[in-house]
């Protein structure tokens, strides 16, 4: 049992604990010997093994971060899991300003440099994990551990420049796998 002296300070497991419970979920199909399955975790974590009828993979959308009600495209999910942590749902406002509800560690303030992150890794768990430490951390820290990672990859949005044109970076995404939908 864990317990904080102080009073209004908990632990909330939630960047990570939807993705254990899809892996503990996900290894009882697989022991099972199932071959072709997607478990789905609240709005935000995805797993998935096979693929889905005659598609090479099972079709996972990504919501625009900016329009959350509209499709910016879709991702083809294979024998891995899928995260993504965003301000499109999940926000405050404080004195007229919007703010997401990522906190930043460094400063104790919500994130504003990053709009959705989503990251694809072999397990749910780290999925949630990455997905919300990209998105605190930003493109730099994103493209060093995807290099050094291989089985991760991540499609990362900051915040449009200029206008209102979304440009994501894909860290590592096979164009095969991701396909977007023309606005």
């Amino acid at each position: 049992r864990v317990g904080f002296d102080r009073p209004g300070v908990e632990l909330n497991l939630g960047s990570i604990g939807k993705g254990y419970a899809l892996d503990r979920a996900a290894e009882i199909l697989n022991d099972n010997e199932l071959t072709e399955w997607l478990l789905q975790g609240g709005h935000s974590s995805v797993i998935a093994r096979g693929g889905h009828n005659s598609l090479p993979g099972w079709p996972v959308g990504l919501r625009n971060p900016l329009l959350p009600q509209r499709r910016l495209g879709t991702i083809l999910l294979r024998d891995q899991a899928l995260a993504t942590s965003g301000t499109a749902v999940q926000h405050f406002r404080f004195e007229g300003k919007r703010y997401g509800h990522i906190i930043d560690p460094r400063t104790g303030w919500p994130t504003d440099n990053m709009l959705s992150v989503t990251v694809l890794a072999p397990t749910a768990a780290e999925a949630d994990a990455l997905s919300t430490a990209f998105f605190v951390g930003g493109v730099e820290i994103a493209q060093r551990y995807c290099s050094n990672h291989r089985s991760v990859s991540a499609l990362l949005i900051p915040p449009p420049v200029g206008g209102q044109r979304l440009e994501p970076v894909n860290l590592g995404i096979p164009p095969e796998q991701i396909f977007w939908n023309d606005e």
